[in-house]
């Protein structure tokens, strides 16, 4: 289990075939990590986990492991789990052919690439996360954040700056996002609890809640799907609203006045081809 002393945060690379990804990430002066196979009394999980390079020289830790081929029909699973413990506001870049990333702790720059695996994330600064397939869910993110998952769930609590998310099947559920949004859906409901800036949000079947919107332009559509929108106490709405096949239920108060020079403003434009539209007060 090799040690290195690190008193300040470091730059981690993983690069590894089959296997889990654990980081564990606090205050602490040094960095351990522990290889292990997946399963012990698989001997192509052992013999892999023999093969793990653990490297590390001026604030940069390498773990390196070999490769799936893309034509292996063996029944080998080849898998290990990588755990490190680091000091918290390190930078990790990762890249699995198969395998799911869990974080404890904050860490900085995050870059996470898979195949296939799920990514749990508790807090981290700017993030890159592109998963073929799998759930991501992320406690909050100081800075921008690129998700993209083929299939799955991604859950996100706070982005502080602007957001990607792109998936082809599965629930968008972003509970704050402080920048502008661009969300993509083949098959899912999108979710955007308080909206900060603009929102471009658009799935082929779901439904879109942007529950409480402060400023900038929302451009929402969906093709089968209700949408609802909250605006803020204290915002003025400019609404452009169309359905193909539904009910219309505008809840905000009726002024007749146009919006002052200063009062903050929400542009909305939302289409649905079958399903109701609700713009109330959040």
């Amino acid at each position: 289990m090799p040690i290195f002393d690190t008193p300040s945060p470091i730059s981690v690379t993983i690069e590894l075939g089959v296997g889990r990804v654990d980081i564990a990430a606090s205050d602490r002066t040094d960095t351990m990590v522990e290889v292990r196979p997946a399963d012990p009394s698989d001997e192509s999980d052992v013999k892999t986990a023999r093969q793990i390079r653990v490297e590390y020289t001026g604030g940069e830790l390498l773990i390196t492991g070999p490769k799936v081929g893309p034509f292996d029909f063996s029944r080998k699973t080849r898998s290990v789990v990588v755990s490190v413990e680091l000091p918290a506001g390190s930078r990790l870049q990762a890249h699995t052919q198969v395998g799911d990333l869990s974080v404890t702790g904050r860490l900085g720059e995050c870059r996470f690439k898979s195949g296939t695996g799920h990514v749990q994330l508790e807090d981290c600064g700017p993030l890159h996360l592109n998963t073929g397939a799998g759930h991501v869910t992320i406690g909050s993110v100081a800075g921008d954040a690129d998700v993209s998952t083929g299939t799955g769930k991604v859950r996100i609590g706070r982005i502080d700056g602007n957001a990607v998310i792109k998936t082809s099947g599965g629930v968008t559920d972003v509970a704050t996002v402080a920048g502008e949004a661009k969300i993509r859906s083949a098959n899912g409901d999108i979710v955007i609890g308080h909206a900060g800036a603009g929102v471009d949000a658009k799935t082929s079947h779901g439904g879109i809640q942007v529950r409480e919107a402060e400023g900038g332009s929302l451009n929402l559509k969906t093709a089968l799907g209700d949408i609802e929108i909250g605006i803020a106490e204290g915002v003025a709405a400019w609404l452009d609203l169309s359905t193909g096949h539904g009910r219309m239920d505008n809840k905000l108060d009726q002024v007749s006045a146009e919006p002052g020079p200063s009062e903050q403003t929400v542009e909305v434009h939302a289409q649905t081809s079958f399903g109701d539209l609700t713009v109330r007060r959040a």
